[in-house]
């Protein structure tokens, strides 16, 4: 049985032990396990590897515990870190990124993807956000228009054409991968 733990894992391992202390070979071990269990509940060489824990003093039937690292690549500090910079400027690579915060690139790509649920968007155009200086300027100009009709007539209003200007800023990228952006999904 490869890679899979038997459901009778604990009583096929008593089962052992208490053969091994009996003295029974290895061979009648597993004839008997085979009888009882059938086969692929454990190989031959689990019944050897079990009886030689057993000799060499082993008490218990469970498995040791396993030595896993405790997860520090997606903590939430560290998609903290990656949030942070990926809003100062949406253009890093997930390598830059990852270099930057000190993380592996799959783990960066990870909390992009998965917890910041960011994708990686081309962006040849990006519109960008009026700053106050251009609000302000905005606001003037509206109030300067209404000023110059006092008496407020609906026809005179027809007769003014208004536009909203949309700022973008053009990025030539040298390479295509430069032409990306990270973009939250909505």
């Amino acid at each position: 049985m490869v890679g899979k733990k038997s459901a009778f894992a604990t009583e096929i391992r008593a089962y052992i032990k208490n053969c091994c202390f009996l003295g029974i070979g290895l061979t009648e071990i597993f004839r008997e396990i085979y009888l009882i269990y059938g086969h692929g509940e454990l190989s031959y060489a689990s019944v050897t590897r079990w009886c030689k824990k057993f000799a060499s003093g082993l008490m218990s039937l469970q498995d040791a515990p396993c030595g896993h690292r405790k997860k520090t690549a997606t903590n939430p500090e560290m998609i903290e870190k990656v949030r942070k910079m990926v809003s100062t400027d949406a253009r890093f690579t997930v390598r830059e990124i990852a270099r930057k915060v000190g993380n592996s690139i799959g783990a960066v790509h990870s909390i992009l993807i998965k917890h910041l649920k960011m994708n990686k968007i081309s962006a040849r155009w990006i519109p960008h956000s009026l700053t106050e200086d251009q609000k302000r300027i905005r606001v003037k100009t509206a109030k300067s228009l209404l000023k110059m009709y006092p008496k407020y007539v609906s026809r005179s209003f027809a007769n003014i054409v208004t536009g909203d200007e949309t700022w973008v800023h053009f990025y030539e990228p040298n390479r295509k991968h430069e032409n990306k952006i990270w973009l939250q999904n909505t």
